[in-house]
């Protein structure tokens, strides 16, 4: 069995053929069954984001030392302990086959690429897409407000190079202003990705609340309501008010709502850094604890449609 002399990918001890040897069904990285279900995920993130999969490591040669004394991470180059599964410097994992691209010392990079700014496989700016207003490289270390970039890229995952900039702006300027155009057209359902759900359901609420004058209207409209007072120009009046309320509300959500997560991220990867001791595991859990979910999404789209019916059930009574 290929699996057998590999190192398990959580407790990085080789697998024997006795082991009760489990795999994960997406990247095919292999593990104890007692250290996945320790895990509760495969933690070859990389792999996942990059849709490769696992291959074995090459066999030792025949005069290579019996024990292996360290792992050179192959992304930042950092030198760890032979048994450590992700870098103690930047955090990848140490088995995700990254190579290491050419830059100065100390600067941060997430599976090769600067978190913002500078310059990425050979080209001008992210991923040779330009680059836009001099922002620069920085190193993983950089203080933001007691977090530093590399942690926050953590937190973030996928598109830490846009939500970075923008926490540094706030730490540094104590500005609380920026536009996210998702948050803006669909606030509900961005709150919700970014795993803030207090504010999903606020902005649900308000959809609907703020919503109700246009579907009696529509109501009306369709002759399944028939009440006098939806055509006189006070419920007119009121019809537009909450109109110019609800874009008032989406406006605000645009542009606040990078701010508020910068103020979750803030709090929890603090709170993490508080409770987690060992640092390797306080960046798994920065990556479970942060990152999206569309399981929210999804979620937000049924609270939605469930509150609509309601409110819509209740007038047509």
């Amino acid at each position: 069995m290929k699996y057998v002399g590999q190192p398990c990918t959580s407790c990085r001890q080789l697998l024997k053929q006795d082991d009760d040897i489990v795999v994960c069904p997406e990247c095919g990285s292999p593990y104890h069954r007692e250290c996945y279900k320790n895990e509760g995920r495969c933690v070859n993130t990389l792999l996942h984001e990059n849709g490769e999969s696992w291959q074995p490591a090459a066999p030792a040669p025949s005069n290579a030392p019996e024990a292996v004394s360290e792992r050179v991470c192959p992304n930042c180059g950092a030198h760890n302990s032979a048994t450590a599964a992700f870098c103690e410097s930047c955090g990848v994992s140490l088995d995700s086959g990254v190579r290491p691209e050419p830059r100065p010392e100390g600067q941060y990079t997430y599976g090769g690429v600067p978190p913002f700014g500078g310059q990425a496989n050979g080209a001008g700016g992210m991923n040779g897409m330009p680059q836009f207003m001099n922002i620069r490289t920085v190193a993983s270390d950089t203080d933001v407000d007691g977090n530093t970039v590399g942690e926050y890229s953590e937190y973030v995952g996928g598109k830490f190079y846009y939500y970075i900039p923008k926490f540094l702006r706030f730490a540094k300027s104590g500005s609380k202003f920026s536009f996210n155009f998702a948050a803006f057209f669909f606030p509900q359902f961005w709150f919700a990705y970014r795993k803030m759900p207090l504010y999903s359901a606020i902005a649900i609420l308000a959809s609907v609340i703020l919503g109700l004058p246009s579907v009696l209207v529509y109501g009306s409209q369709m002759g399944m309501i028939s009440l006098p007072w939806l055509e006189s120009s006070g419920f007119m009046m009121v019809d537009t008010v909450f109109y110019l309320l609800s874009n008032v509300f989406s406006f605000a959500c645009g542009i606040f709502g990078n701010y508020l997560y910068y103020r979750k991220a803030k709090a929890e990867v603090t709170q993490i850094k508080q409770s987690v001791s060992d640092r390797i595991l306080a960046v798994r859990k920065m990556q479970m604890e942060g990152g999206v979910s569309m399981g929210y999404v999804w979620a937000a789209l049924g609270g939605t449609f469930l509150l609509s019916m309601i409110v819509s059930t209740l007038l047509m009574i």
